[in-house]
């Protein structure tokens, strides 16, 4: 029997019986895991609801912004509002209030997370993805006749993102393929769909992401026959796609693809020089570029040059000692064994981000951004950890232990 925790199964978190605020904040963690899956304006409304219920209840505001990197993210952030608002960068102001929205929610699911939880959403975001495969299947089917080359998009903004959701949801079942064994067929079912999504959408950046961060998971959990083979299999579809070009999509767009952002990095840097210290507030490319007559586009397509343009020297510090303390601590918890497989998934992952950054920015995006933050959350497991805030609720007495037979 296949086994998916996709409900709330009360023996499994922390043996004791939850708290109304506890049902109501992992309801709304897979509310908002869920939503990712759906139409992106329906993602942005999700997020937007969960970040003001944050927000309005200072108990909940004060664990989210406990830590003082959080502080000062916020803080840089908040800044950013009003150099976009200086500049007149509209569309700027209301990305930064969405990204305030998002870290905010991301940090307070931090302070809750549970294994328990970690696993239920991403089983839940497994059995989502399955939907937005149906549908970028059914829109290629539909725009064939019409448009070979039609990339899908699904319920994203454009093929990209689609792409990076992919190599996440890839990245996720394989680890609860690890985590939930009995479940196997189910994690290998979502693997093969989102291969087929990959192959759909055409993304070569979310293609050659995927295959990294599937490999680097494999090493780091010491499995060499598996790697091994994986690696074979990788070259085995590589000497295919020389005789089948079509094996590998849009293979043949990688001169064009290269020039494009070759002049689109080009404009960064001269939009950057302009602004070295401050930046110019969020998608200033999409803002700036007919200035200096380079490719338009909305953003740098390359995530290091888009966070100075946008974030100037003074932001692109702050986020890397925020997020480098951050790595830091979770590196030492994986060596200590504090929360086993969960921070392997946040170090791939991150991994992942960082290459993807290379030659696209899909992470700054209402769902790609969001699914790495809940992801990221996983960092706040601890062991034997029980409910984080649990003042936000009364004591609860222990429920009953019940062992199984052999216990």
């Amino acid at each position: 029997m296949i086994h998916i925790h996709i409900g709330f199964d009360l023996g499994e978190v922390q043996n004791r019986a939850l708290s109304k605020a506890e049902v109501r904040d992992q309801a709304l963690v897979m509310l908002v895991a869920g939503s990712l899956f759906l139409p992106w304006v329906v993602s942005i409304v999700t997020i937007w609801f969960a970040a003001i219920y944050v927000m309005v209840d200072y108990r909940r505001r004060a664990a989210a912004t406990r830590s003082p990197f959080m502080k000062v993210l916020l803080g840089m952030l908040l800044f950013n509002f009003f150099v976009a608002a200086y500049y007149r960068n509209y569309m700027g102001v209301i990305m930064v209030l969405g990204f305030l929205a998002m870290v905010m929610y991301g940090s307070y699911v931090r302070t809750i997370m549970t294994r328990p939880l970690l696993h239920r959403m991403a089983d839940f975001a497994c059995l989502m993805s399955l939907a937005g495969i149906l549908v970028a299947v059914v829109q290629k089917i539909a725009m064939f006749p019409s448009s070979h080359s039609y990339r899908p998009t699904s319920f994203y903004f454009n093929a990209n993102y689609f792409g990076m959701m992919i190599e996440f949801t890839v990245l996720i079942a394989i680890y609860r393929a690890y985590t939930n064994r009995k479940a196997r067929p189910f994690y290998a079912i979502v693997v093969l769909a989102n291969l087929v999504g990959m192959y759909l959408c055409g993304s070569m950046s979310g293609l050659m992401v995927m295959v990294c961060g599937v490999l680097l998971f494999l090493l780091l959990k010491r499995r060499n026959m598996v790697c091994g083979l994986f690696v074979l299999v990788m070259l085995l579809f590589l000497v295919a796609s020389k005789g089948v070009p079509e094996l590998l999509p849009r293979e043949g767009d990688v001169d064009t693809t290269m020039a494009q952002r070759l002049s689109i990095w080009h404009g960064a840097l001269q939009g950057i020089a302009q602004q070295p210290l401050f930046g110019h507030g969020m998608m200033a490319y999409s803002m700036m570029n007919h200035e200096f007559g380079t490719y338009p586009t909305y953003h740098c397509h390359d995530l290091y040059l888009d966070v100075l343009l946008n974030f100037g020297i003074l932001g692109a510090v702050v986020f890397t000692v925020v997020f480098a303390s951050q790595i830091t601590r979770i590196i030492r918890q994986m060596r200590a064994g504090a929360s086993g497989n969960a921070s392997l998934l946040v170090i791939v992952m991150t991994a992942m981000v960082l290459l993807h950054g290379v030659t696209d920015v899909t992470v700054i995006w209402t769902q790609t951004g969001m699914l790495y933050l809940l992801i990221f959350a996983a960092s706040g497991i601890r062991a034997n950890r029980t409910y984080a805030w649990h003042l936000l609720a009364a004591p609860q007495k222990p429920l009953p232990v019940r062992h199984a037979a052999g216990d």
